[in-house]
């Protein structure tokens, strides 16, 4: 799985999950900082692929497979982002941007480990 799908499906998540909508192609392209164009050439893609339905003029919703695997990426990116803020003590900003990074790189194994490791030591941060 590309970070960029990967990326796209977290965004659009994040988005119809607070607005209780699907997200328009203009507003994905804002918060991805990219053309709206870039967006609807990947909202057909992965409409092909099962993570969307994508329609023009009316926007992109998750599929249950695309809703999955978009749930599982966030679970990785706030998982670190806590981790790195929390027990390393780095600031939230640069935090969320290093988890970004990371979150595509991570197994499930890794962050099932890591996930034991925290909850083992919470003491630490308490």
């Amino acid at each position: 799985m590309s970070q960029s799908i990967e990326d796209y499906l977290e965004k659009i998540y994040i988005f119809t999950k607070e607005n209780k909508r699907p997200i328009k192609t203009t507003e994905l392209a804002k918060l991805l900082n990219i053309k709206p164009s870039a967006v609807t050439s990947m909202a057909q893609k992965l409409s092909k692929l099962g993570y969307v339905e994508y329609e023009p003029y009316i926007g992109i919703t998750l599929t249950k497979k695309g809703l999955d695997l978009a749930k599982k990426v966030l679970d990785k990116h706030q998982t670190l982002q806590t981790f790195l803020e929390k027990y390393l003590g780095i600031d939230k900003e640069m935090a969320s941007k290093e988890a970004c990074k990371l979150e595509h790189a991570m197994s499930d194994e890794v962050l099932k480990k890591l996930k034991i490791f925290m909850e083992e030591h919470k003491d630490l941060v308490e």
